[in-house]
């Protein structure tokens, strides 16, 4: 086995960032403890990470690493590292076309207060069969006092050709006190969802305790409590050629079991408390239903509002019976949404929950990579939509709103084709201020027209959701080699 090292193609990017005013000011961190969003070193200041699994590790085309920004006074990208699996303890080697960090969720998962990274890294292969390929893999890396991944464990391996680590969520979904994982198989054509469960600090087999019954994608997963009885269920949103379905599913003592179906689907999927009853609801971005004997169903409601994509919140509340019987739905059509809607906008098809203005209700940004900024098709921008005692729209149907994207105000840039300025999204108090921050994925930000060359992409910063002293943290800054479509991916 090759001895671990940080490859040349990550040179640059442990470093503090003094020369581009990055450096953390000095003065009192906040205290450790509840933070909003992931703290890998105990800081009191959440940290945000980027799975760069388009990344090269030497030669090795998208072998996939990690890139960590690290909260502090000044936000995300105080100082950075990057974690491959050439880096010191961690499982694995890198090869070509691994994929490692295809899909990046945190949790704590060993209870010592720090917390961890798991990671997906679907093109893995397992064993010497040249002809037995994309098992996929599952990898925690354990958070520190450091900061530094130093200890991991491969906690879920695929069978051949299944992908394994294409989408994941995290919680106690066994209700035994132990951090679950489940793992989403796409199979091509025919995904599947399972469960590994925990504790995490072991070596377990990926077992099926949950029995989805359907083909198509991985699942795009979400964790919450939707039904109010204080436990931790799995929403599973996936999609076919033939069909959609979101399905909620939660313990019955030796499997998890579904509780509530729909037939719409959502590109991208958020849970949180939107209207601050203490249950969770979940949201569903650029809804779809995809068979014509569904669609009558209204299940994502009006069919005006799907010029452009729109976003379906269903309510928790009322039990498991009660999940969904309140809803809304909305678009850039709707009044208080920023924006126009137009065909093509992909409005919501990226979606991110948190508490922005520390009201104790979570707020909701909305992505919107293809929409047109001027005369730049695809510049792409990010919509905060602002939550009430009513949820996401008043009681007149009316929301609260404000767009981002590189025109505005404060925000660093120029919109250009093909940025995709919304590509991905994840919230955490970053800075420290007891309120959450944004950060935005622009994959494509540094690239012509669909031009692969390395070194492309960014995640750009906004502090309370605002354009107010917001930064583009761009793969180029931070002098990182080989990190083709930087931003594309964020931990959650």
């Amino acid at each position: 086995m090759r001895s671990k090292r940080l490859s040349a193609a990550l040179f640059g990017a442990a470093t503090v960032l003094a020369s581009t005013g990055l450096v953390t000011p000095a003065g009192a961190a906040p205290e450790a403890g509840a933070v909003q969003g992931a703290d890998f070193n105990g800081d009191g200041y959440a940290d945000s990470v980027v799975g760069v699994y388009r990344g090269d590790i030497d030669d090795k085309k998208s072998a996939g690493y990690l890139h960590v920004l690290y909260g502090g006074s000044s936000g995300a990208g105080s100082f950075t590292t990057s974690v491959s699996q050439d880096s010191p303890g961690v499982p694995g080697t890198s090869e070509k076309n691994d994929s490692f960090g295809s899909s990046v969720e945190t949790a704590d998962v060993d209870g010592d207060g720090f917390t961890d990274v798991v990671v997906g890294a679907p093109g893995e292969d397992v064993g010497s069969d040249p002809a037995a390929t994309g098992h996929g893999s599952v990898v925690v890396l354990y958070g520190s006092s450091s900061g530094y991944f130093e200890r991991g464990r491969t906690i879920a391996q695929g069978t051949a050709g299944s992908g394994a680590g294409a989408s994941l969520a995290v919680g106690d979904f066994t209700q035994d006190g132990s951090v679950d994982v489940a793992v989403g198989l796409p199979h091509g054509e025919f995904g599947e969802v399972t469960l590994r469960p925990g504790p995490l600090t072991e070596d377990k087999p990926l077992t099926h305790l949950l029995d989805t019954g359907f083909g198509g994608t991985s699942g795009r997963l979400a964790a919450g409590d939707f039904d109010g009885n204080g436990k931790t269920d799995l929403a599973i949103s996936s999609y076919s050629n033939d069909y959609s379905r979101t399905t909620l599913w939660r313990w019955n003592g030796s499997a998890l079991q579904e509780y509530w179906k729909s037939p719409a689907t959502g590109y991208g999927i958020a849970a949180g408390d939107f209207d601050g009853d203490s249950v969770d609801d979940l949201a569903l971005g650029h809804c779809l239903i995809i068979a014509e004997a569904d669609r009558p169903t209204g299940a994502c409601g009006p069919d005006e509002l799907a010029k452009g994509g729109k976003v379906r919140v269903l309510y928790g509340g009322g039990g498991a019976e009660g999940f969904g019987t309140r809803n809304h739905t909305f678009s850039q059509d709707t009044p208080g949404v920023a924006g126009t809607a137009e065909e093509a906008d992909n409005f919501g098809i990226k979606l991110a929950a948190g508490d922005l203005n520390g009201d104790g209700r979570d707020d909701l940004v909305a992505g919107t990579p293809s929409e047109a900024i001027g005369t730049a098709d695809r510049a792409g921008s990010a919509t905060v939509l602002t939550s009430g005692p009513d949820g996401l729209l008043d009681a007149s149907g009316t929301a609260k709103s404000t767009a981002w994207h590189q025109d505005s105000t404060g925000v660093p840039g120029t919109p250009e084709v093909n940025d995709e300025f919304g590509s991905a999204l994840a919230l955490g108090d970053y800075d420290g201020d007891g309120d959450g921050d944004v950060t935005v994925g622009v994959y494509n930000e540094n690239s012509t027209e669909y031009e692969q060359s390395l070194s492309t992409g960014g995640v750009w910063t906004l502090p309370n959701g605002v354009g107010t002293g917001s930064k583009a943290l761009t793969a180029r800054l931070f002098g990182l080699r080989g990190a083709l479509y930087y931003g594309q991916v964020l931990g959650r």
